[in-house]
Formats: C-alpha cells, structure tokens, sequence
C-alpha cells in the first residue's frame, strides 16, 4: 500500500514537471512568434502588409539611401497595378511621406521652384545618395542618384531623382533617367503594419 501511494506521489510530480514545463514552451514561443509579427518603419520587409488611405499596400521592395553617411528607407508598395512610395527618415525627428509616381519632366538643372497642380513647390534639399536594396528582382535602378526635395503647402512633397547614363549590356549608352513623385507628408501613427510571408506578391 505504501509502495503504491509513494508511485502515484512520484507519477503527480512527473505530471506537474510536465504540465509547468510545457507551460514555459507556450509562453516562449508566444514571446517569439509576437516579436516576429511585429513590424516598425524600419524593419518592413517584401510581403509585408502597410494599410493607407484606407487600402492595403503589399512592399514589394525596399531601399536604403545613403548620402555620406545619412540614411533613410524608401519602401515600393502595391495594390495591384497602382505604386505608392513611403519615405522614413529619421533625423531630429521622425518624418514620413506617402507619394506616387507623376508625369512631370523638371527642367535640368532643377530650378529652386516647381509648379504642379497649381502648386508651387520649393526646393528643400538635394544632394548625391548611393542606394541599396534586399533583393536584386525589382526593375529598379540602383548604384548613385541624384535627388531634390521640394516642399509645398499643407505638409505636400514633391520628389525628383535623376538616374546618370550607364552601359547597357549591348554596350550602348543607357540615357539619363529621371522618377518624379508626389504626395504628402503624414503622421506615422496613419498607418498600420502588418507581417507577411517574407515574398512579394506581384512578381
């Protein structure tokens, strides 16, 4: 009798070893899978969901510019065929810009001013920034460009990068590219960040 109470003594204290220490591997892998969900500005990765003007934009790429030594991250999104641009830098204080692509062709050399849409934009910066990215898939120039920021009224901005010449694989000179985008700038707390699979969608 004694023999039978003291195995069933030992088998509950097995069972409660157990039981604690699963326990601690839910709560651990909780804490694990909650710090992989989580996303920030900077840390957005290809598949990753950002939820803006009231549609949800898959990041398809992202970049990172370095113009001697300042850095700050500009993200591709998509919602099928339509491409937004978020801008992230980070210098005194955290500044976010939502754009899109325009049709616009800015004298060269770009002038201290620029009208568009019946708005005037001034120039606030420009510089020589070299660009990297995480994956070689997007159609997208890399190496060095030139850039221009303007601003306008009500937090708007108006963007220009201006791509030099290169080779092409024929041997031809590759013209001059210039992007143009617009939009705005806007609080971080705007948007919302969502994980993804790690892959973008469109490609």
């Amino acid at each position: 009798m004694e023999f039978l109470l003291l195995l069933v003594l030992v088998l509950l204290g097995v069972l409660v070893v157990l039981v604690q220490r699963r326990r601690e591997w839910a709560a651990g892998r909780h804490r694990a899978g909650a710090r992989l969900r989580e996303r920030t500005l900077f840390d957005l990765q290809p598949g990753d969901i950002v939820q803006g003007d009231g549609r949800d934009w898959v990041v398809e790429e992202r970049l990172l510019y370095d113009d001697s030594g300042f850095q700050w991250l500009e993200y591709a999104l998509r919602d099928g065929a339509e491409r937004r641009w978020l801008v992230v830098c980070e210098d005194d204080w955290l500044e976010v810009d939502w754009l899109e692509p325009i049709s616009l062709t800015p004298v060269l050399p770009l002038p201290a001013a620029i009208d568009w849409q019946g708005q005037r934009y001034h120039l606030e910066e420009e510089g020589t920034a070299r660009i990297s990215r995480t994956q070689a898939a997007m159609n997208h120039r890399l190496g060095t460009c030139r850039y221009a920021d303007y601003a306008g009224p009500d937090q708007r901005r108006l963007c220009v990068e201006r791509w030099s010449s290169s080779a092409r694989s024929d041997g031809e000179a590759r013209p001059a590219e210039i992007e143009v985008t617009a939009g705005r700038r806007i609080e971080p707390l705007s948007l919302s960040l969502l994980p993804g699979n790690g892959q973008p969608v469109y490609r």
